[in-house]
């Protein structure tokens, strides 16, 4: 019986003196990429130990879909390797999202000296929607601006039109109401 217990008590000590890793996503989660342009939310990790520390100098793998939506890393690949900086974080640089519409994961697997973690990063890649009412303004605006300038310019060649501006005897132009009626 007592061999037994400090077996039990042996097997307990060397688990808990295994160094554990776990995986925080700091930057990217649930992110929305533009897949018409390219661009997307890099994806930013934090490793830490069972002490809740940073933990530098692991090795961290990012890998995203090899089909479907997904995205490549600034290497050009799916895979991304690096490494945990000083206060633990690990960046998969130049994320450019593909074409394909939807929701993906990226995967993240961290290691060093036997210890691993893992975990997903949620993406969606989409293309933006442009909305009809700022075309509308920059339509308005250029109607406006022509019309004004036609206005403008009539009133200073002395030209007679329906809807130009009234004149006064000093040559300036008065806003007010277009007045409609025979020619002068």
């Amino acid at each position: 019986m007592y061999k037994t217990c400090a077996l039990f008590l042996a097997a307990a000590l060397l688990a808990s003196a295994e160094p554990r890793l776990q995986i925080v996503v700091v930057e990217g989660q649930n992110a929305i990429n533009n897949s018409k342009t390219h661009t997307g939310r890099e994806p930013v990790i934090e490793v830490r130990d069972e002490n809740d520390a940073a933990v530098a100098g692991a090795v961290v793998t990012f890998q995203a879909p090899g089909t479907g939506p997904s995205a490549l890393f600034g290497n050009g690949e799916a895979t991304f390797l690096t490494q945990t900086d000083a206060s633990g974080r690990a960046m998969a640089r130049g994320l450019r999202p593909n074409s394909a519409k939807g929701p993906f994961q990226i995967r993240v697997t961290a290691s060093l000296n036997g210890a691993t973690a893992s975990g997903t990063i949620e993406q969606t890649n989409a293309v933006p929607t442009e909305t009809k009412s700022s075309s509308k303004k920059v339509l308005l605006i250029i109607l406006l601006a022509g019309a004004a300038g036609g206005g403008a310019a009539a009133a200073m060649h002395g030209g007679k039109s329906a809807a130009a501006a009234t004149t006064t005897s000093s040559g300036s132009i008065v806003p007010g109401s277009p007045v409609i009626g025979p020619p002068h």
